[in-house]
């Protein structure tokens, strides 16, 4: 291999488990440095993020009553944002507030109070952008000057939860996907237009088309136990993401939000789609979700494709849906 398309390897321990920045065609020191960069990211955002970090801003959430408000950073204000809207779309497949349901199952006669404490209804996401007084503007100045966004979450106090209590945000679901995006830019200010970067192999991103100049894009194996069934060991990224989301490691540990059950809908789903944040959210949606509502939501947005592997008698079944190839 050419010194041009040589490959450098940098892992790093976070978010509880292990992210890897692979960077093509740059000398190693220079792509270790921009590694420790986008290291440094993370570990910020792991501090954001995480529910179990008592200063983070998600443990600030979690210990609003109704009716109250925190305001919270920009960065976990958009990962919110990002949250609801895959919930809305997914019907509700997909809901970060599921916190309690996965704390409930520790204690089966809590249940019922988790299912009404979780819901993304309960939140309530504002940007508020004030402006100085007219009589503190400069003379000259046409309006008043803006000062910088305050971002808000509410807790509503919405009537029929089961009692009253806090929410129980986890980003689990989204929040390695988050990070990988936010991973992007930066190695673009360090000017590498080459790499793939992953959160534990579970949800991979790919920047720029190839390692090599004879391949269609970055290889990321997909099959696992499963590559004999759906008949695909890896795929190549082009300037996209990949995410995965099973039962083979951890069982039936994915809650459907909408029961505070299992997921039963699939036994393995992948999605790839153009963000990081996106593919995390969705592959633990379309695990919980029947193949026709996936069928329905990948028609209905063509950046979007999903490979599910479904339990039947005769064996397993494989859907390729969207603009899977």
């Amino acid at each position: 291999m050419s010194a041009e398309r040589s490959l450098h390897r940098f892992a790093h321990e976070a978010m509880t488990t292990a992210f890897e920045v692979v960077i093509a065609g740059q000398p190693v020191d220079y792509a270790r440095q921009a590694a420790q960069a986008v290291f440094s990211e993370i570990d910020r955002l792991e501090g954001l993020l995480s529910r179990f970090s008592p200063g983070s801003d998600i443990s600030q959430i979690n210990r609003l009553q109704p009716g109250e408000s925190a305001r919270v950073s920009a960065d976990v204000f958009e990962c919110l944002q990002i949250a609801a809207r895959v919930c809305a779309d997914t019907g509700g497949a997909f809901d970060p507030t599921v916190g309690a349901l996965m704390d409930a199952r520790q204690k089966p006669e809590s249940h019922r109070s988790a299912l009404g404490h979780a819901g993304m209804n309960g939140l309530e996401l504002r940007e508020i952008r004030h402006t100085l007084p007219e009589a503190e503007a400069d003379a000259g100045a046409e309006k008043p000057p803006e000062v910088p966004k305050a971002f808000v979450v509410s807790f509503r106090d919405i009537q029929g939860r089961a009692s009253p209590g806090g929410l129980s945000l986890d980003l689990g679901g989204i929040g390695k996907g988050f990070a990988l995006d936010r991973m992007v830019p930066i190695l673009e200010d360090w000017g590498i237009e080459n790499a793939l970067i992953h959160a534990g192999t579970s949800t991979a991103l790919a920047i720029g088309s190839a390692s090599e100049a004879d391949k269609p894009g970055w290889p990321v194996g997909v099959g696992g136990e499963w590559s004999r069934a759906i008949g695909i060991e890896r795929i190549f990224l082009d300037n996209a993401a990949l995410s995965r989301s099973g039962i083979e490691v951890k069982g039936r540990h994915i809650l459907d939000p909408r029961t505070g059950e299992p997921a039963a809908g699939h036994l393995t789903a992948w999605v790839r789609c153009p963000a990081a944040a996106l593919a995390d959210a969705l592959s633990t949606a379309f695990l919980v979700m029947q193949t026709e509502q996936v069928e329905a939501y990948c028609s209905e947005h063509p950046d979007v494709s999903a490979l599910l592997v479904t339990e039947k008698r005769k064996g397993p079944s494989v859907h390729r849906l969207g603009a899977w190839d």
